[in-house]
C-alpha cells in the first residue's frame, strides 16, 4: 500500500508539472499575436491598410488630418503597419494610389479630385479594396463607377452647413447692438475653394438655413479656385468684408481656407471654420465650425474591412449617425443664436427640416 500510495503521489506530481508547463506553452503562444503586454495590448492584424492624402496634406487642420486621426486610431487597434502617402501634385494621383495599392489591402483615398485616377487603378487591382473620401470611382463621362472593391465615402455637409448658418443668421438679426463686432450692413461672405459637390453642399446648406432666420440677409460668394494657398482665400475674404462689408465669413475652401480666417481675424470680424473645429487659430474670431467627421468615417471603414464586412455601399454619414456638426460656439456668440443651431438640428434629426444640396438662388 505504501508503494501505490508513493506511486499515486509522483503521478499526481508528473500531472500538476504538464498542467504548468501546457500553460505556460499557451502564454507563449499567444504573446506572439500581440503587441505591447498586459490588457493594453493591441491585436496585430494581417491586413495592410494605405492612407493617400490630397495635396493639402497631413498638416492642413481639415480633412486630409482628420483623415489620418481615424487611420491612427485603427492601426493602434488592428495593430497594421503604418503607410501614408502624401500628394503634392495633382499629377501624382495614379502613381501615389498605384503604389499604395502593391503594398497594401485597403487603400483609402482622401478627396474629391481623385475620382478618376481611382477608377483606373481599383480596375488594375480588382483584389484589392478602396475607399474615397468626399467621392466616388468615376468614369470619363463623370458618372460613379459600381465597382465591387471601392467604397464611396460621403457626407451630408449641407446639414453642418445648416447648422452654422442658423447661427450666422440670428447674429446678423440681433445686429450690432448685440454682437459688438457687426458691421451693420447685414452682409456674409462665403470663401469656397473649388465649385465641387462637397463644397457646394455645405455652401447649400449654409445660405438656405440663413435664409430661414434672415430672409434680407445680403449673402455673397466666391471661389478662390484653390485648396491650399492662404493668400488666394485672403484676399478674397478681405474684397468680400471691405467692399460687400460682410462681417461674418465662412470658409469652405481647406488649407487654403485658413487665409479667410486671417483676414476676418486681421478685420476685426467673425470667421467660421470647416471640416475641424478651427477656433484654436483664433479663440475670439472663430465663432463655430461646420464639421466633417472624416475621422469617423476612415476608422469606421477600416474597422469594417478587419472584420470582414467591406461594403461598396456605406451609408452616407450625417448628422444622425455622428457624420457631421459643428463645433461648440464661442463665447462671442448669443444665446439666441447658439440656441437657434440646437432648434435646426433637432428639426434636421426629426426630419421637419431637409438642408438641400444644391445651392438655392
Amino acid at each position: 500500500m505504501r508503494k501505490l500510495s508513493g506511486f499515486a503521489q509522483v503521478a499526481s506530481l508528473l500531472v500538476i508539472v504538464a498542467m504548468v508547463l501546457a500553460a505556460c506553452g499557451s502564454n507563449s503562444s499567444g504573446s506572439g499575436s500581440t503587441t505591447g503586454s498586459g490588457s493594453g495590448s493591441t491585436q496585430k492584424s494581417a491586413l495592410k491598410v494605405a492612407l493617400v492624402t490630397d495635396i493639402g496634406g497631413l498638416n492642413d487642420n481639415g480633412f486630409n488630418h482628420l483623415a489620418y486621426l481615424g487611420y491612427s486610431k485603427a492601426e493602434k487597434q488592428y495593430g497594421f503597419p503604418e503607410k501614408i502617402i502624401q500628394t503634392q501634385s495633382q499629377n501624382d494621383y495614379v502613381n501615389n494610389l498605384t503604389t499604395a495599392a502593391q503594398a497594401a489591402d485597403l487603400v483609402i483615398a482622401v478627396g474629391f479630385l481623385m475620382q478618376g485616377p481611382l477608377d483606373n487603378v481599383a480596375k488594375q487591382f480588382p483584389n484589392k479594396k478602396f475607399a474615397i473620401v468626399d467621392g466616388c470611382a468615376t468614369l470619363a463621362n463623370g458618372n460613379c463607377d459600381p465597382l465591387p472593391n471601392v467604397a464611396p465615402l460621403y457626407f451630408k455637409e449641407q446639414e453642418a452647413g445648416c447648422l452654422v448658418g442658423a447661427i450666422a443668421g440670428q447674429m446678423e438679426v440681433d445686429g450690432p447692438s448685440k454682437v459688438p463686432h457687426l458691421l451693420g450692413a447685414n452682409s456674409v461672405g462665403v470663401v469656397g475653394g473649388l465649385s465641387i459637390p462637397p463644397v457646394n453642399r455645405y455652401i447649400a446648406g449654409f445660405k438656405y438655413c440663413i435664409k430661414m432666420v434672415d430672409p434680407n440677409v445680403k449673402f455673397n460668394l466666391v471661389y478662390s479656385q484653390d485648396f491650399s494657398a492662404t493668400a488666394k482665400c485672403k484676399d478674397d475674404a478681405l474684397s468680400l468684408i471691405n467692399q460687400d462689408k460682410a462681417d461674418i465669413i465662412f470658409q469652405v475652401a481647406g488649407g487654403c481656407g485658413v487665409g479667410a480666417l486671417d483676414a476676418a481675424h486681421q478685420a476685426g470680424v467673425y470667421g467660421i471654420g470647416v471640416d475641424a473645429d478651427q477656433n484654436y487659430l483664433y479663440p475670439q474670431t472663430v465663432i463655430t465650425s461646420a464639421l466633417k467627421r472624416v475621422d469617423v468615417a476612415v476608422y469606421d471603414t477600416i474597422d469594417s474591412f478587419e472584420k470582414g464586412q467591406f461594403s461598396n455601399n456605406p451609408p452616407r454619414f450625417d448628422l444622425a449617425h455622428n457624420g457631421v456638426g459643428y463645433a461648440p460656439p464661442n463665447s462671442a456668440v448669443p444665446a439666441d443664436a447658439a440656441a437657434k443651431a440646437q432648434q435646426f438640428q433637432q428639426e434636421i434629426l426629426s426630419g421637419q427640416l431637409t438642408p438641400p444640396e444644391q445651392i438655392p438662388s
